[in-house]
């Protein structure tokens, strides 16, 4: 019963959480501890809690749903992002410390299931496709294929499961008209969120369309795929943005990282990375309007308006 009960606090999206905590009731406490829950997110405070009491395990599951609830109730993007990337982080802290045969029944939630053969773990290309990364290295150009099936490694799975968990997160249903003590804590949430102004620096209306949309993406707190970020900060350091302005611009996206943010541009400035024609860009998926200027730096009227920003 211990064990069970530990597996559903560690994961409290399965179903044996949910069969723990179907009997009890909404409570101050529990949605306390559901906006506890959100704004430990925003502080970036990946470490689970270390609870002994078996009522203690059973609020904080709960306390789990109850902070869906507010942010389906919410329905703010930025919050339900941070959410999403703080909570999987979490898991991932909890899936490197179980062993295999738990990684593996937290995997089959989402239907992420591998097999062996010889030293190779394949997992089938539908799950892998549904859930890998924007990122070169889970392309499938780079990629070893057998079948039907991708080869990973025992660390890539634990990564799939923690990209599925946030996706799982982020997919919170609308919650049209919640109890009051979920609206209350809602208004409670959004009233203690300092009101920060966005980072953005430069005049997006003074860029390519493609640009001003990914700015704009920004402003709104949505994150950015791996090809959208790369693009971004070339584009950003040629017309004269500087690495700590370009960092500082970064920490409007939801999964934003000082350290991880500002040695990544510091290495795209390092490389001299160039900035991708339109051509390139069109490629990226990023392309969003007809301007037939060959390449970004090209726009119209840019270079006369590099004082503006």
């Amino acid at each position: 019963m211990a064990e069970g009960l530990d597996f559903a606090l560690k994961y409290p999206f399965s179903e044996s959480a949910r069969e723990y905590i179907k009997d009890l009731s909404l409570s101050e406490r529990i949605v306390d501890l559901g906006v506890e829950r959100i704004k430990k997110a925003l502080s970036e405070k990946s470490s689970p809690r270390m609870l002994l009491h078996e009522s203690d395990k059973k609020d904080e599951i709960a306390s789990f749903a109850s902070a869906r609830m507010i942010l389906g109730h919410l329905r703010n993007n930025f919050l339900t992002n941070r959410f999403a990337v703080n909570e999987s982080k979490i898991i991932r802290t909890q899936l490197d410390r179980d062993d295999e045969q738990t990684i593996n029944r937290v995997g089959a939630i989402f239907g992420i299931v591998t097999k062996s053969e010889g030293k190779r773990l394949l997992l089938d290309l539908p799950t892998y496709l549904r859930y890998s990364l924007r990122n070169p290295h889970y392309r499938l150009i780079n990629r070893k294929l057998y079948s039907g099936f991708v080869e990973v490694t025992p660390d890539e799975k634990k990564r799939l499961i923690e990209e599925a968990v946030k996706k799982h997160i982020e997919n919170i249903p609308l919650v049209r008209d919640p109890p009051d003590l979920i609206k209350q804590a809602g208004q409670k949430l959004l009233n203690e969120i300092p009101k920060s102004e966005s980072r953005i620096i430069i005049k997006v209306e003074s860029h390519p369309p493609c640009i001003a949309k990914l700015l704009e993406e920004m402003k709104k707190h949505n994150n950015l795929p791996h090809h959208a970020r790369l693009y971004l900060v070339t584009y950003l350091l040629a017309i004269g943005i500087n690495e700590n302005q370009i960092t500082e611009m970064f920490s409007d996206l939801p999964d934003f990282n000082e350290k991880v943010t500002r040695y990544q541009v510091g290495h795209i400035k390092k490389k001299g990375y160039n900035v991708p024609t339109c051509a390139t860009v069109m490629t990226y998926g990023l392309c969003c309007a007809v301007c037939r200027i060959g390449h970004p730096l090209n726009w119209p009227g840019l270079n006369e308006k590099k004082g503006e920003k």
